[in-house]
């Protein structure tokens, strides 16, 4: 494999993509010839130790697209990392699914791309990158299990103004994460957030961002496992009204929730979306079967038909997450 990627860097190769099909923790390291392939437009390497950038490394000039999948780095490698981004200047997509660098504390490290028009980050932990300059930026998936406790997220969605699309994993802090969040997301029009509602501070986070989001058309709420055996802090109708502005909900059309236990605060959000978005068209539910304190969904259906609707048209699907339909077009 290592002669092969000296005869590819020879010949000017312009995409590569490596996965090794291995069990548990990545082992094969890849050769450091992979950055003697200057000539590359597509990266894609998984499952694999990528090693440290050699001092006579100048960068992948023609590089547009990058994705690292289950790769490790070695220590101090988010420096290696950010060094390759930043040297890659028609850099267009950058896809970081589980990538692990082989330290305790990894330092502050930034991803600056101005012609980047796509990523996505997906990992259990916080390793402490930060966004600049992405002007490009289009779409946007941020997907942590676990940030850091000291992570401002308010500059963070600050990089996301310019974007279409954006799929968000809502922090759990103690506080609103959000307060104080003054940008406007103009061009949003699809919002992807992975929330509970759970915690007060976790519902006013993600208010404090669809506050922010005037032409928002599809919204999708996906609600994440492990906050089902969190003790519940009972809200109402009134709660959510009284963190409505007049612009909020103003274009969307279709809502989708899933794994949805459809407790009380989620029935109250129901309700409240419902009672306010005037142009809404179809309501997706799909409820969490598996967790066995789930709302009956008989129960649920009959609360959900009595719900009164801004929108003349709007129509509500319940589903099982196999997409089973259980009860279809609640309509009044």
């Amino acid at each position: 494999m290592d002669e092969w990627l000296r005869l590819l860097a020879g010949k000017g190769v312009q995409s590569l993509t490596l996965f090794y099909d291995e069990i548990g923790l990545a082992s094969h390291t890849i050769h450091p010839w992979i950055f003697s392939c200057v000539e590359l437009t597509d990266l894609r390497l998984g499952h694999c130790l990528l090693p440290s950038v050699p001092s006579c490394f100048t960068g992948f000039p023609n590089l547009k697209s990058l994705s690292l999948t289950l790769v490790s780095l070695p220590e101090h490698g988010e420096r290696d990392l950010e060094a390759i981004i930043k040297s890659s200047p028609s850099l267009r997509s950058l896809e970081l699914m589980n990538v692990w660098i082989d330290s305790d504390d990894s330092d502050e490290w930034v991803i600056q791309a101005p012609n980047l028009e796509n990523l996505i980050i997906e990992s259990d932990g916080d390793d402490g990158w930060q966004l600049e300059g992405l002007s490009s930026l289009q779409r946007a998936i941020i997907n942590v299990d676990d940030y850091d406790i000291d992570r401002d997220f308010v500059k963070l969605l600050t990089c996301f103004t310019q974007v279409t699309h954006l799929d968000f994993y809502m922090p759990s802090t103690e506080g609103d994460a959000l307060e104080g969040l003054t940008c406007c997301f103009q061009k949003l029009k699809s919002l992807t957030l992975r929330t509970n509602f759970r915690h007060v501070s976790t519902m006013l986070s993600t208010f404090s961002l669809l506050r922010s989001v005037p032409n928002l058309v599809k919204l999708e709420i996906e609600i994440p496992p492990g906050y089902i055996e969190d003790e519940e802090v009972l809200v109402d109708t009134d709660f959510f009204n009284s963190l409505w502005t007049n612009d909020m909900f103003a274009n969307l059309d279709i809502v989708t929730m899933k794994d949805v236990p459809c407790w009380s605060n989620e029935m109250h959000l129901i309700e409240f979306v419902l009672s306010k978005a005037r142009l809404l068209s179809a309501f997706y539910i799909y409820r969490d079967d598996i967790f066995s304190h789930s709302k009956p969904p008989e129960e649920t259906i009959i609360k959900i038909a009595k719900y009164k609707r801004a929108s003349p048209k709007a129509m509500v699907f319940f589903r099982n997450m196999d997409g089973h339909m259980l009860s279809s077009r609640l309509k009044l």
